[in-house]
């Protein structure tokens, strides 16, 4: 499959199924500092960083908290519980104003259903973006 631009979601959509694809999305801001995804909570939304930056982080051992990354504009959040169902795993937090477009699970899931083609190419995308996440990950491992 061809990628036909760089963002994360809709890399393999034409102009004509990003549309579609933002039909069932909402636009929501964030204030800095203000939470985005606490952990431990159930949402399967996907969320689209379209400007700003946010920092993740994950509880300790020892019951603090710790940042383990830091995801600028261009970015998706919460991809992975969209796939696999359990609870958020970071909190993640507003470091800026941050502008996002939130893809509610059980509307895409509807939409994804009744669109064939559009859940191939979704999935594509999400598929390569769990890659590079893993990818990076072990990079940074070594």
């Amino acid at each position: 499959m061809r990628k036909l631009n760089d963002h994360p979601l809709y890399c393999f959509l034409s102009e004509t199924e990003i549309i579609r694809l933002k039909s069932v999305a909402h636009q929501q801001l964030y204030q800095p500092q203000e939470t985005i995804i606490r952990m431990g909570n159930r949402s399967r939304d996907i969320i689209s960083l379209e400007q700003g930056k946010v920092s993740i982080s994950i509880n300790t051992e020892d019951g603090s908290s710790r940042e383990v990354a830091r995801i600028d504009a261009g970015s998706l959040i919460g991809e992975m519980n969209f796939i696999i169902p359990t609870r958020r795993t970071a909190d993640v937090i507003a470091l800026c104003e941050v502008d996002t477009i939130i893809f509610p699970y059980a509307q895409l899931c509807e939409l994804l259903k009744s669109e064939p083609d559009l859940a191939h190419k979704v999935f594509a995308a999400l598929s390569l973006q769990l890659r590079n996440k893993l990818l990076a990950m072990l990079h940074s491992a070594t």
